[in-house]
């Protein structure tokens, strides 16, 4: 599969099998960037698509960004990451970047798109359905108004909790 190829498949999966709305933007001949209305007045969630040559890489985070890095709730937003990723079992990761965005990225093969179009839309979804069930926590945490061990209660409440 091409590059183009790749990238009509992803408008393709996002005209017919996407459950979710939102805003699109072609931003660059190879970028597409969504955005999505949250349970918030102040943020929203942002996906970007960028299309390499054998590869798209998807990256999915708050905006504004809301952790500031070396902040008092850094730490605290970096356990539940690690909480969340632990949880968890998908192609994506969360991690928080250098500027502060709390970001769940995935990347996806072409060869696996081509194969396997309706599990990548499945997989494309999830990171949306994860910051649907966990977008106010997170926001409430890397603004430190709550903590990582209430963030981890409402986590295994709503998930269950992982047993050992």
């Amino acid at each position: 599969m091409t590059k183009s190829m790749a990238m009509k498949e992803i408008e393709r999966i996002l005209k017919k099998e996407f459950k979710y709305l939102f805003k699109k933007q072609n931003i660059g001949i190879h970028t597409l960037h969504l955005t999505f209305q949250m349970d918030s007045l102040s943020h929203n969630l942002q996906m970007s698509f960028t299309f390499e040559e054998m590869w798209c890489d998807i990256l999915c985070f708050i905006s504004p960004t809301v952790l500031i890095p070396c902040s008092s709730n850094y730490w605290e937003a970096l356990q539940i990451v690690n909480y969340i990723n632990w949880n968890i079992k998908s192609w994506g990761r969360y991690y928080i970047d250098a500027y502060g965005d709390l970001a769940y990225s995935l990347r996806l093969n072409y060869d696996v798109l081509e194969k396997m179009p309706h599990e990548c839309a499945k997989k494309i979804e999830c990171a949306i359905d994860y910051y649907v069930d966990l977008f106010i926590p997170i926001l409430d945490i890397c603004q430190g108004k709550t903590s990582f061990s209430d963030t981890k209660q409402f986590i295994d409440d709503m998930w269950g909790e992982i047993q050992y």
